[in-house]
């Protein structure tokens, strides 16, 4: 999406446009019925860019939550701005009410503009002013008197578009943790039915470890928003590894999403800010240094990946990011998939065992522990799908007592959980031209 300036008669004839629309759909209505007009206030002559976009969806999920009966609906996405119109059947003050609270959840809600209209066509007002973005006094008054200057608001105005975009994406990451931590069954790791193959670990400690982490997430896409370097993420990354040991006690639940995690988060940020594809984005920096972090494993043989690459050539999430995230967005395409099943969760995860060489498996069984967990788990895809579940959990038993973990997989299916939800949010992106 091209950052376009607009000139003062675009804005006029936008607005004369959204007023017939407004006057053409409640000719429609019922007297018991409402029209909200959504929109963002956005300081400047630009007013659609890709984080305009992403916020004005965020608003438009949170209505969409809010359960009021819709008759219609209609979204433009002009130069202008992105707007939508929608038909409620339900009184217009209480609606009113409601999203003049939605419009102070968070301070990046104080860009959303809804405007609601009774059958009649009248605008109700806020009980409440809204607040100015620099000083916090009445918006209206500090407009008026020019109190601050284009310039502020403007800065203001794209901190709170970049403090949208980093917490909606750190908490759908930390989402994606629990869910994959919560896919039951799954072989040979922890879940609601059993700790797998782990003495040292349960479901509480990863919601410890996973909590922890939301916000070195938030840090990552803030870094890919501005564009920073691999030295900032990493830098980050090792207060994350802090945080998480802190939180669990010195065990290692979430390291290796330290990285892969931070290096997509880093990517949907500089997507985000500067076009182009993010996966894309993330493996460019990690093929930044990541020869040099194999090197330096390969030398200092100091971690259970290093001493699995010596002995068995695996480069694991170095490897895997640095060619472009093939598994996780292998298991992305496979929870798409099995959408309609289910636990398409426990199915995906077996379809990325089947292909992945799983360095922890590695780890614990060598090349017969992996070859053992892709066989069983291949003969489980080619299974009638009502008889999957079944076989997973009797491939758990057998899992656990050969102390067996497919961790690597288990991080494939947390990034493709993120990569799911990311290419939702990027598609309304895609189809206006990102």
């Amino acid at each position: 999406m091209q950052p376009s300036s607009v000139t003062l008669t675009q804005m006029l004839d936008a607005r004369e446009r959204r007023a017939q629309a407004q006057n053409a759909i409640l000719k429609t209505a019922g007297s018991s019925d409402c029209l909200v007009s959504f929109s963002l206030n956005i300081a400047g002559d630009v007013k659609r860019t890709a984080k305009t976009r992403f916020l004005f969806d965020q608003g438009m999920r949170a209505f969409d939550a809010l359960g009021f009966p819709q008759l219609s609906r209609t979204v433009s996405d002009a130069v202008t701005g992105t707007e939508a119109l929608i038909l409620l059947h339900a009184d217009a003050a209480q609606v009113k009410t409601v999203l003049e609270r939605l419009e102070d959840t968070a301070p990046w809600a104080r860009l959303f503009d809804f405007d609601v209209l009774n059958a009649s066509g009248e605008k109700l007002s806020r009980r409440t002013p809204r607040r100015c973005l620099i000083c916090g006094g009445p918006a209206a008054d500090c407009a008026r008197s020019r109190a601050h200057g284009l310039n502020a608001v403007k800065q203001a105005t794209d901190a709170l578009l970049d403090e949208c975009c980093a917490d909606t994406l750190a908490s759908t990451a930390h989402a994606a943790l629990e869910r994959e931590l919560y896919t039951t069954p799954k072989p040979g790791l922890v879940d609601r039915n059993n700790n797998g193959a782990h003495a040292d670990m349960d479901v509480p400690l990863f919601l410890k470890s996973a909590a922890s982490l939301v916000p070195y997430f938030k840090t990552a896409v803030l870094s890919g928003l501005r564009n920073e370097t691999m030295d900032s993420l990493r830098e980050a990354g090792l207060l994350a590894e802090r945080a998480m040991f802190a939180a669990t006690n010195g065990v290692n639940t979430h390291k290796g999403m330290i990285y892969s995690m931070g290096l997509l988060l880093y990517g949907t940020g500089k997507a985000l800010s500067f076009g182009g594809d993010a996966v894309s984005h993330a493996a460019a920096l990690a093929r930044a240094d990541a020869e040099d972090r194999l090197s330096a494993a390969m030398r200092e043989q100091n971690t259970n990946g290093a001493k699995v690459l010596s002995a068995h050539g695996a480069r694991g999430a170095v490897g895997e990011a640095a060619d472009g995230f093939f598994h996780a967005q292998y298991a992305a395409d496979r929870i798409k998939a099995h959408a309609d099943s289910e636990n398409p969760g426990a199915l995906a995860l077996i379809d990325v065992m089947v292909v992945l060489s799983d360095t922890n498996l590695l780890h614990r069984g060598g090349e017969d522990g992996l070859r053992f967990s892709q066989e069983h788990a291949l003969r489980i895809a080619m299974l009638p799908e009502h008889e999957r579940i079944a076989a997973i959990e009797a491939f758990d038993r057998d899992m656990i007592e050969r102390n067996l973990s497919p961790g690597g997989a288990a991080d494939m299916l947390a990034l493709g959980f993120f990569l799911d939800a990311w290419r939702t949010f990027s598609g309304s992106l895609r189809e206006v031209g990102a």
